[in-house]
């Protein structure tokens, strides 16, 4: 079993799962085979000889615990599929609550480095906490950072970090990429609406380069606080534009709102909304039910995709937690994985050499082809186009593949590893 422990950040506890998803590795492992069966490792920096030590630098407590809670089930699922071990040696876990604090992110990363010497880094969610962390984390030099929802490139540009692998996606890819198809299958031109803050400005400034580089015409933004209840009047702006087509970044309930009362304004008879992924995501689409359908967006992941790796990752976590699988689990699932690769490839829990072990390796994820960039460390990627459209699972409402942006890639913003 994996040992876990809170630290009395958290009030969470661990529950047996079903084991039966596996791990791929590049070059000896492509075939999915489980991890457990190598030799007990020496040396490990975590609890002892036979212990390595995962330490969770999430958000436990307030607007984004669901998503700290997703992730670190992912994360255990695939350890429980697993007997808690990699590579014959047991894993402990240990929570430390982020509260989606620059100074607490901070201070949390550095007690789990110092005081309970992790081998391994998991988290955040808020990329502010991400740049918050980059000093501490290459200062102590002692773990490998898996990076398993903080999207911010800066992360990367002014960071740079060996340790660093991001295992969920950077906001360049949530938003580029859909430019040209928006361009190429919708309209010509666009308004932009946003939650303004550092993600969503970045987002909706990489795709109005992309889609004016394209050859689109960007008629308008608006961008709207964090924690906007009533967006009537953003949305007077967006009706009198005459905008064909919008592309929008909003989150959480953020998204709820928007979506709810776009539909309300009756914007949808008058234009096409598209956006990035978590504008109309499976944390979202309950609340948003019937107003989302016909609307599109771009994301790395959904649960709807018929791949026999996804449906049996979906399954899997459906008889573990009693719930749908989302984007954050996957990513917490594929840290796992990571960090697996990186034990058995380097042979041990040194974290140079499991850098190395993981720069340019790929990674049988449900979410499809995924690679770690050997430059940057960034996620190579499938991107995928959904459409909401009305379901007869468990909720009115899903998204729908409808088309896929291969192997995406991105900048490098000057980084070289």
């Amino acid at each position: 079993m994996v040992r876990k422990s809170t630290g009395g950040s958290t009030n969470r506890s661990s529950s047996d799962r079903d084991s039966t998803l596996t791990l791929s590795r590049r070059r000896y492992l492509a075939s999915g085979a489980a991890v457990g069966a190598g030799a007990a490792l020496g040396g490990c920096l975590g609890g002892g000889e036979d212990t390595l030590t995962v330490g969770y630098a999430l958000p436990f407590t307030g607007t984004y615990a669901m998503l700290g809670d997703s992730i670190v089930n992912g994360f255990e699922m695939y350890l429980e599929q697993n007997d808690g071990e990699i590579d014959g040696q047991e894993v402990e876990t240990i929570e430390r609550d982020t509260e989606a604090d620059t100074n607490r992110g901070v201070d949390v990363t550095r007690e789990l480095l110092v005081e309970e010497q992790a081998d391994a880094i998991v988290g955040p969610v808020s990329s502010a906490v991400a740049i918050a962390m980059m000093q501490t984390i290459e200062r102590e030099g002692s773990a490998i950072w898996l990076n398993a929802n903080a999207g911010d490139y800066r992360v990367t540009e002014e960071g740079c970090l060996n340790y660093h692998f991001r295992t969920s996606f950077n906001d360049w890819q949530t938003s580029a990429p859909m430019a040209e198809w928006v361009y190429e299958n919708v309209a010509d031109n666009v308004f932009l609406s946003y939650a303004d803050y550092a993600f969503g400005q970045n987002s909706k400034n990489f795709f109005e380069e992309a889609f004016t580089e394209a050859g689109g015409e960007v008629v308008g933004e608006v961008g709207a606080p964090l924690g906007t209840s009533d967006y009537s009047s953003y949305l007077g702006d967006i009706e009198s534009s005459g905008a064909d087509a919008v592309f929008s970044f909003f989150a959480g309930s953020d998204a709820v709102n928007y979506i709810s009362d776009f539909a309300d304004y009756g914007l949808n008879d008058e234009m096409v909304q598209t956006g990035s992924g978590f504008l109309l995501s499976e944390d979202t689409l309950p609340a948003q039910g019937e107003a989302g359908l016909g609307m599109y967006s771009l994301l790395h992941y959904t649960p709807a995709q018929e791949e026999d790796r996804n449906q049996e990752f979906v399954e899997n976590y459906r008889n573990a937690y009693d719930g749908s699988a989302n984007v954050y689990a996957c990513q917490g699932y594929d840290s796992a994985q990571a960090f697996a690769a990186a034990i058995e490839e380097s042979g041990g829990s040194d974290p140079d050499e499991m850098a190395d072990a993981l720069s340019g390796m790929e990674i049988d994820s449900p979410r499809g082809n995924f690679q770690f960039n050997p430059e940057t460390h960034e996620a190579i990627q499938n991107m995928y186009v959904r459409e909401v459209v009305e379901s007869d699972g468990e909720t009115p409402v899903e998204n729908q593949v409808v088309s896929t942006i291969e192997q995406v890639e991105g900048p490098s913003w000057g980084c070289s590893l």
